[in-house]
């Protein structure tokens, strides 16, 4: 229960926040890589991206808890797309060279459903970082100030009582 309440906190805590509408969009659309996409390689190579970049890490968290409970709902369709792209003839030799280096193949980017998911996160980055991005600014204009007079945003948010209960 208190792992709900200490994610709505930092939802509440960010969207309430003054920071950049774009590194919020960057980071929460970072987290798209960081959860469809399964394997340590890729999941490493993504969270040394986010570290790098100047993005939010807690909205790329939260778009990574948020996208890998969608991976399950659409896991179907990520494994016929990954088996599109992977049996796509002119391909062929780029895949088995690319399975022949010696890093690569622990990356599992043969296994349809891991190329399915590859290929929708580099396909939703754009949508979901321009989604959230004119989300930010819409939300801030005018929602706010209303959700800040709730009564729950104003217990999650009350300072160092509720942070010593919450977390």
């Amino acid at each position: 229960m208190f792992f709900v309440i200490k994610i709505l906190r930092k939802i509440v805590q960010i969207l309430q926040t003054d920071i950049s509408p774009d590194q919020l969009a960057y980071g929460f659309a970072m987290g798209l890589f960081l959860g469809l996409v399964p394997g340590i390689l890729f999941k490493s190579f993504f969270f040394v991206l986010v570290m790098i970049l100047r993005v939010n890490v807690g909205t790329a968290f939260m778009g990574s808890a948020l996208f890998a409970i969608l991976g399950f709902a659409i896991a179907p369709l990520s494994d016929s797309l990954g088996y599109f792209v992977l049996n796509l003839d002119f391909l062929a030799s780029f895949w088995t060279s690319l399975y022949n280096t010696p890093i690569v193949p622990f990356s599992k980017f043969n296994n349809t459903i891991v190329m399915g998911n590859i290929v929708l996160s580099i396909i939703l980055f754009i949508p979901v970082s321009i989604g959230v991005k004119k989300f930010i600014p819409y939300y801030r204009r005018r929602w706010r100030d209303k959700v800040a007079q709730l009564k729950i945003v104003k217990i999650l948010t009350a300072g160092k009582i509720s942070a010593m209960i919450f977390e």
